[in-house]
């Protein structure tokens, strides 16, 4: 047989081969979805950072001892879905990954968040201990299938949880904040033709203007401050959102399994991470 034709014939089937191969898909959502979760950990990272800014207008707030909790805990359960989402895009490219240091420890920080249920800390445990027995293990295709088998129930059940509990939560606090912080405004803006107005009006337009230099200045900070936090308020829908995705890139994984490969999951995995992208842009502005 001519060469240049085996030649051509071996080269052909490597293609074929290494297309058949190919996980893309899962590579590129992996990608996603590691991003999200860094945003998701901005996110959970303000019920502390809104406790600290309600600190400096109401002194009668001593400490932020559940909010610490809170906000470390998530952090953690966030490291846990980062890793996760991490070793499914390193076993697809076929490339080996390691536990994060600090792993082990994720499970009893978890555990400390405010309305955490035993599922979902269980989930926590369970997800560490099957990443921490697959990085031991040789890489192998199946790697994939076992990520996905063993490890999305796990994933999904942590999303909801982020879902549950920060959520809700998160917005009460901001909730609170807001309304400690208008508070504080209405007994320092005291004067002027405008004083009369509702605090936040006072944000729009030029209807500060009537107050006072000292005053004014006091508006400014007040209205700058309000807007971190209507900002933040509002884009929890946005991070709600971006967690539903994510769920439904997961559910899409274990019902395509057996077809990690296909042009289907390609196309629906595209959509999803396309919409996973806008919503935690959103979010990504709000709590930079």
């Amino acid at each position: 047989m001519n060469r240049s034709y085996c030649t051509l014939i071996t080269l052909s089937l490597s293609v074929m081969v290494s297309s058949c191969t190919d996980m893309g898909a899962v590579r590129t959502i992996s990608t996603k979805l590691q991003a999200a979760s860094s945003t998701w950990n901005d996110v959970g990272g303000d019920f502390l950072g809104s406790c600290r800014r309600e600190q400096q207008t109401n002194p009668a707030l001593a400490d932020c001892v559940l909010e610490k909790q809170a906000s470390d805990g998530i952090a953690a359960l966030n490291g846990t879905l980062s890793s996760y989402f991490k070793a499914l895009g390193d076993a697809a490219a076929d490339t080996s990954f390691t536990v994060q240091p600090g792993l082990d420890k994720a499970t009893a920080s978890a555990a400390k968040i405010p309305g955490i249920d035993a599922n979902q800390v269980k989930a926590v445990s369970g997800l560490v201990g099957l990443l921490a027995r697959l990085a031991t293990e040789s890489m192998r295709e199946s790697t994939v299938s076992s990520l996905i088998d063993d490890g999305a129930p796990h994933a999904r059940t942590l999303v909801d949880a982020l879902n549950r509990l920060v959520v809700a939560n998160l917005t009460s606090r901001l909730v609170t904040e807001r309304t400690q912080l208008i508070g504080r405004a209405h007994s320092e803006i005291s004067s002027g033709p405008n004083a009369s107005l509702p605090l936040d009006t006072l944000c729009k337009g030029s209807n500060a203007a009537g107050l006072n230099g000292a005053e004014y200045l006091l508006a400014l900070e007040f209205c700058r401050r309000l807007d971190v936090v209507d900002g933040r308020l509002k884009a929890l829908d946005d991070y709600k959102a971006s967690l539903l995705k994510a769920d439904a890139a997961l559910a899409e994984l274990q019902s395509n399994k057996t077809k990690l490969k296909g042009k289907a999951l390609l196309a629906s995995l595209y959509k999803l991470g396309t919409d996973l992208d806008a919503s935690i842009g959103a979010v990504r502005k709000a709590f930079d």
